[in-house]
């Protein structure tokens, strides 16, 4: 007798509250079913995001990355779950989901009356819809005027949705415990199965964790867990869902003992990269206007990011420099871009810093830190000046160091520039090319004019910081191995120039392909002397410092690079078909490699290696396909190129006694033709930065 006492006085005292809060929201309520049939409220409601994580694939369509920073999420539709699943959650959140509208009162009423006598039922007072708005609608709060909202929109969802797709949100919404959102989720991190497996033993205890995910945790509190799993059957037996002889044995099955969530491992270094670019660059505008709403985007809103990776090439690229590089411990490290030169699409990529992603930076793009000095990397850029002023690749100039420069408003002054070697003397553009002769190059540089060779390096992809100086002639500035393998790529593919790009296209949840990478290609090099300096840059690794790139049976074009005190080296080369640049030196700074290995790091050694190796297994299979051959009609006559710097004479090394020199007959210097002797481009002077009073490794 006083137990129905107290629960008359609950139901009344319950009702008297619900009445008050339905006066003080009466604008609300009185809109509510009593008057109206469900859905016929107002505008739809918006369901907040399921939170379906985002999937990387590669250029293949393999899995590479799922996005997992918040809670562990893998959705499935209703017809992928099995009918034993579906009725132990339903026995014991809402058993009559199917039969009653949105509000169950019966539910209420039984749920009020077994919280007064302690009885063990399991289903509760709120339906399989109210907490389905309550997940994806409203707060969490636990207030009068909420419980009203909830009501309010519960009628109102159930009549935008059918009964069997609000199972199903709710089914991949609800929090299972252990960072698992949804059932499929819960069914790989408790049992290591996907839910069309789960036993009912399994599902009876999934359904339990709805309720309370940590006191029925059975990892935490395993009796507890067992117990009301246990109850769990018991009522499924009660509505007829399963029989008592398979209950009884359902019990004897044992609690997982382990969790088999998914580690969350921090993305490849190319995963990093397309994550930065999505978030920064304006072409994803559409999946959010800010970093912040992109990177909900990416978490929630299950996209399909197909991105430009060849998996083998990567995997080839990490066995190359782990295989070339010598063991020093993490010091010195190597980065490598490769990138399909008619496209644009990046296929591999090595970091080149083991701390990336973790206060690090990513050396290959340049991505949380600066590039490094390219050295006689950079040599091309200026070469292709060159050709574009009208200089012949047979022009002749002296290469003899070391030599100095005096130019007005540039310190210091003089600039002293030395020769990985000494001597050298007369040579043509192309041997000075090949045997990356310092002193040649910043005479050229000198006499073509700083500031066009910075317009080149613009032109072919640099977006770096450069100043008009005569050190950027031999690689003085700071440039990234993407940039240059974008510099490479415009002379891979007959001058046209390709933007990398690292995603081909973004699907959403919908299957709509939301983003779509077409690739344009923009002449910027006439392809003459593209293909003229295609020929000077094959005899770099024909006969000059880049032989250990050399692909048999192959043409390969390519440059070395190595800068003063051997801080950094570099091979930037390029078959018709794929270019790929590699950098090698100390992620943490310009540190001095003299003895790596027992050797000095030129751009020629460990970088060359790197390259060869690479490309050999990358291009396996593959045609081996020619450059094309430029017309010989069109090449202007080789010249004598008097330094502009020392009008009518050849610049002399420091201390030497300057003597004027006549042009010399063309014949007489190796790969000559006959020309007059001329200083060609105008000199360009700045005060716009300095150069070291030196400048020597030439690769």
């Amino acid at each position: 007798m006083r137990v129905l006492s107290k629960l008359i006085l609950t139901v009344i005292f319950g009702g008297l509250l619900l009445g008050l809060g339905s006066l003080l929201l009466f604008p609300a309520v009185s809109n509510l079913t009593l008057f109206q049939e469900p859905g016929t409220l107002s505008s739809p409601l918006q369901l907040r995001s399921l939170g379906y994580p985002s999937r990387f694939y590669d250029a293949q369509g393999n899995l590479l990355y799922v996005m997992q920073t918040d809670g562990f999420r893998t959705p499935v539709s209703l017809s992928q779950i099995p009918k034993n699943v579906v009725n132990a959650v339903l026995d014991v959140e809402d058993h009559t989901f199917y039969q009653h509208g949105p509000i169950d009162v019966k539910s209420i009423v039984r749920a009020l009356s077994a919280d007064v006598s302690g009885g063990t039922i399991l289903e509760g007072g709120s339906t399989i819809t109210q907490q389905l708005v309550k997940n994806t609608i409203l707060t969490p709060q636990r207030t009068l005027s909420r419980k009203i909202q909830e009501a309010i929109d519960s009628y109102r969802i159930e009549g935008q949705l059918t009964k069997n797709q609000i199972l199903e949100k709710y089914l991949n919404t609800v929090y299972f415990g252990d960072g698992a959102y949804g059932i499929g989720a819960a069914a790989k991190t408790y049992f290591n199965e996907t839910v069309d497996q789960l036993s009912t033993a399994q599902a009876a205890l999934l359904a339990i964790l709805i309720e309370d995910p940590t006191g029925n945790d059975p990892f935490l509190n395993p009796a507890n867990a067992l117990a009301r799993r246990n109850v769990a059957l018991d009522q499924m037996v009660q509505y007829g869902d399963l029989s008592q002889s398979q209950a009884n044995q359902d019990k004897l099955e044992p609690l997982p003992k382990v969790s088999y969530r998914p580690s969350v491992s921090a993305p490849s270094a190319f995963v990093q990269e397309v994550i930065h670019r999505i978030l920064t660059e304006p072409k994803y505008s559409i999946l959010g206007s800010n970093q912040n709403q992109r990177l909900q985007a990416l978490d929630n809103d299950g996209l399909q990011i197909y991105t430009t990776l060849n998996s083998k090439y990567e995997a080839e690229a990490q066995a190359s420099v782990k295989k070339v590089v010598p063991n020093t411990n993490g010091k010195y490290t190597a980065a490598l871009i490769s990138m399909d030169p008619q496209t644009g699409a990046v296929e591999a990529l090595v970091s080149g810093n083991p701390t990336h992603g973790f206060g690090g930076y990513d050396v290959a793009t340049g991505t949380g830190g600066t590039g490094r000095q390219a050295g006689s990397s950079f040599k091309p850029i200026v070469l292709a000046a060159l050709l574009q002023q009208g200089y012949s690749p047979s022009d002749i100039i002296d290469g003899t160091g070391p030599c100095q420069f005096v130019i007005p408003g540039v310190k210091p002054s003089p600039y002293i520039v030395h020769n990985a070697e000494p001597g050298y003397g007369l040579m043509t553009i192309t041997k000075a090319t090949a045997d990356s002769v310092n002193c040649a190059y910043v005479r050229l540089g000198v006499n073509l004019g700083d500031e066009n060779i910075v317009n080149m390096a613009r032109i072919m992809g640099v977006t770096s910081p450069l100043s008009p100086v005569p050190s950027i002639a031999i690689g003085s500035m700071d440039v990234t191995p993407l940039e240059m393998a974008e510099v490479y790529s415009v002379l891979a593919d007959n001058g046209i120039r390709h933007t990398p790009y690292f995603t081909s296209k973004i699907v959403d949840s919908n299957g709509k392909t939301v983003i779509q990478t077409v690739p344009k290609g923009t002449r910027v090099l006439s392809a003459q002397n593209v293909e003229v300096e295609d020929q000077v840059m094959q005899a770099v690794v024909q006969y000059g410092t880049g032989t250990a790139a050399a692909l048999p049976g192959r043409e390969v074009a390519g440059k070395t690079g190595t800068t003063d005190k051997f801080t950094d080296g570099w091979f930037n080369g390029f078959t018709p078909q794929l270019e790929t640049a590699v950098w090698m030196g100390d992620p943490a700074g310009s540190v001095p490699m003299y003895d790596v290995g027992g050797i000095p790091v030129y751009g020629g050694t460990y970088p060359a290696r790197i390259w060869h190796d690479f490309m050999s297994q990358a291009l396996t299979g593959q045609p081996a396909l020619n450059f094309p051959t430029p017309n010989p009609a069109l090449i202007p006559p080789g010249k004598f190129i008097v330094p502009i710097d020392s009008p009518g004479a050849i610049t002399t090394p420091p201390g030497s006694t300057t003597t004027t020199t006549s042009a010399p007959s063309a014949s007489s210097v190796p790969g000559g033709s006959s020309g007059s002797a001329v200083g060609v481009g105008t000199t360009t002077t700045t005060d716009a930065g300095s150069t070291s009073s030196s400048g020597s490794a030439a690769g």
